[in-house]
């Protein structure tokens, strides 16, 4: 394709996903069923067009930018960046919210305010596209916060949830103290570059440089909800399934991973090593509490944030090419079980409308829903096996990427740590298939299967997780093969790999009877600590409080009390003291004023009338 037949179809798919959400915003109520085709349509439409520029330039490298705005000697541009990494990125976007979308289309059948959801839903899309495409870190910013309050209003969409609505606050507070850093970092960039320009921003060393990348990165920590800013992410499943899916595999918490990838290579060796850290405690705590919880939603929400903690990983060890190839990856695999998990619930709730209070987003109240519902159980089991990394998925070949940078490392407790959450996260996704799909059902209910407008997302996702489609001399996923990564992967860390997989896997199955005692025992330890450490935060609320009232508010009383006397006081001085002292000269002046201008008035009888009182007064003080 020539350079300006790449131009007009990134611009196209950048208009098509906001033509979608005017389209959803402006049909009238009465011709609201068709909006969730018409956006299904634009969107599958635009998720074809990028695979053009994407398969027949595979190493265009080009950028396109007008003039946006001066400030002062600084021009900032605005523009499309065209690389192997936009283009990779955009169309992985575009086709996780193609699904997104019709998936919806069968999920939001029966729901209210659809043109509000649709609307949204483009909205999300175009924003992080022109996260992607942007050439200036500043125009990235602003997409960034659009993400994060579309992000906000998908997550509240179901107004008759209070939880839903503080969820969604609670995202949106916890993301925004992340990017009041992340605009810090970004300010310093320019003072120590003098532009934002993706092009012209270098690495440099120095204290404010690694004060640069911290902001930057707490930036990215509260996006992609990692530690300490994680806990907002469970608690958003309170949205819609697909809105989970979008916001999981391919949006919001892709969109700070995608930062990273662009800015890493500028970070300082202080920046990366911190990044090494935080995602190594985000995976394994991500790991912990996938293993914790029953909610079928919340367990691949906690799976979300070790696997971006791995990504963070990989990216503070500078492996930027599995990072962002995993990344791309975890996108399909991730969508696929959350629209896989949507179908479940969408099932459930068919299957049990007579019984109010029925929680279908339990693991425990599922099971043997194999045999009912073949199609998302193949589905989601393929996701699952490329999410825990089994041999011919694409989980796994990114995987192997970043186990064999952290190999390179030669570090121990680096290498102990990945391999730890190489072997929880088969067992946390097995534990997830077993109450779900293979232990017997707890109650007596047919479970019917999603309609085909709902399986087949979840079949195009599952297509999209696996290896042996792409296959030339050796296994490869379209994002190897675009990106044409060459890996050598050591012997050692492939049979390792496979082995501590294997491993897992065994463990899941020999303990799958105890998994229901364990997760109540678990359960009831994590509400105990729960509970105890709500004890301790208010002990420690009643003490800071009681310190408050007694100490604090009394200091600020008197303190309050002796600023009152002293501006009395001074009001007084100033009123009696300063004012009558000036006010006294002035009387006095204005006297001695008008005894000299008696004297001085012009007048021969006044003169000789004071010429004769200065002639006796002298007579008596010479007789005298």
């Amino acid at each position: 394709m020539s350079d300006s037949n790449t131009l007009s179809v990134l611009l196209a798919t950048l208009v098509i996903p906001v033509a979608s959400a005017g389209i959803a915003f402006s049909i009238k109520e009465k011709f609201s069923w068709l909006i969730p085709i018409l956006s299904s349509a634009l969107m599958l439409a635009a998720a074809i067009a990028i695979l053009f520029p994407l398969v027949a330039d595979y190493d265009l490298m080009e950028t396109y930018s007008t003039p946006w705005l001066s400030l002062g000697t600084t021009s900032i541009e605005i523009g499309i960046l065209s690389t192997p990494v936009t283009r990779l990125m955009a169309a992985v976007v575009l086709f996780v919210s193609a699904m997104v979308h019709i998936f919806s289309v069968g999920y939001m059948a029966d729901e209210k305010n659809t043109n509000r959801y649709f609307g949204f839903l483009g909205i999300f899309t175009f924003a992080m596209l022109g996260l992607v495409y942007s050439t200036n870190l500043l125009i990235t910013f602003c997409f960034w916060e659009l993400v994060g309050f579309c992000s906000y209003r998908l997550i509240a969409h179901t107004q008759q949830k209070p939880a839903a609505a503080r969820a969604a606050t609670k995202a949106f507070l916890l993301t925004k103290a992340g990017d009041v850093a992340l605009l810090i970092g970004l300010l310093i960039l320019w003072v120590q570059n003098g532009t934002l320009d993706l092009a012209f921003i270098t690495s440099t060393s120095g204290i404010w440089s690694t004060v640069a990348g911290l902001c930057i990165f707490i930036g990215v920590v509260g996006k992609s909800a990692q530690f300490p800013l994680f806990n907002w992410l469970p608690d958003a499943m309170q949205g819609p399934t697909p809105v989970s899916a979008l916001i999981h595999a391919a949006t919001m918490v892709a969109a700070g991973i995608f930062i990273l990838v662009q800015l890493v290579p500028v970070f300082t060796p202080t920046t990366r090593w911190v990044m090494t850290a935080v995602g190594i405690v985000s995976a394994l705590m991500g790991a912990a509490g996938a293993w914790l919880v029953t909610d079928i939603k919340k367990i691949l929400a906690y799976s979300t944030i070790s696997q971006l903690g791995f990504m963070i990983l990989a990216l503070g060890l500078g492996e930027t090419t599995g990072a962002f190839t995993h990344l791309l990856h975890h996108a399909f695999f991730k969508a696929g079980l959350f629209l896989g998990a949507g179908a479940i619930i969408h099932a459930m709730h068919q299957a049990t409308h007579h019984q109010p209070g029925f929680d279908v987003q339990d693991i425990r109240n599922l099971g043997s829903l194999r045999k009912q519902m073949p199609f998302t159980f193949i589905g989601f089991a393929i996701a699952a096996a490329a999410l825990a990394g089994i041999p011919g998925t694409t989980g796994y070949l990114s995987k192997e990427i970043i186990l064999t940078a952290v190999h390179q490392q030669n570090i121990w407790w680096l290498e102990l740590a990945i391999w730890v959450m190489v072997f929880a996260t088969p067992l946390y996704i097995f534990r997830l298939i077993w109450f779900a799909f293979l232990k017997p059902a707890t109650h007596s209910y047919t479970v019917e299967e999603v309609p085909w407008i709902m399986r087949l997302p979840v079949i195009a996702l599952t297509a999209g997780s696996i290896t042996f489609l792409f296959y030339d001399s050796h296994l490869n996923s379209f994002a190897t093969l675009v990106m044409q990564t060459q890996s050598k992967i050591p012997v050692v860390i492939m049979i390792g790999s496979i082995a501590v997989t294997a491993v897992a896997v065994l463990v899941g199955w020999l303990i799958r009877n105890r998994y229901i005692a364990n997760t109540f025992i678990m359960q009831n330890y994590l509400d105990d600590s729960n509970a105890a450490l709500i004890r301790l935060t208010t002990g420690l609320a009643g003490l800071t409080s009681a310190f408050d009232k007694k100490w604090i508010d009394r200091f600020i009383h008197a303190l309050a009390y002796g600023k009152v006397a002293l501006a009395h006081m001074v009001g007084w001085t100033d009123k009696y003291v300063v004012d009558g002292t000036v006010h006294s000269i002035t009387w006095a002046a204005r006297g001695l004023g008008g005894i000299t201008r008696s004297i001085v008035n012009g007048k021969i009888q006044s003169y000789l009338l004071w010429a004769i009182a200065g002639l006796l007064i002298f007579i008596i003080w010479m007789l005298y």
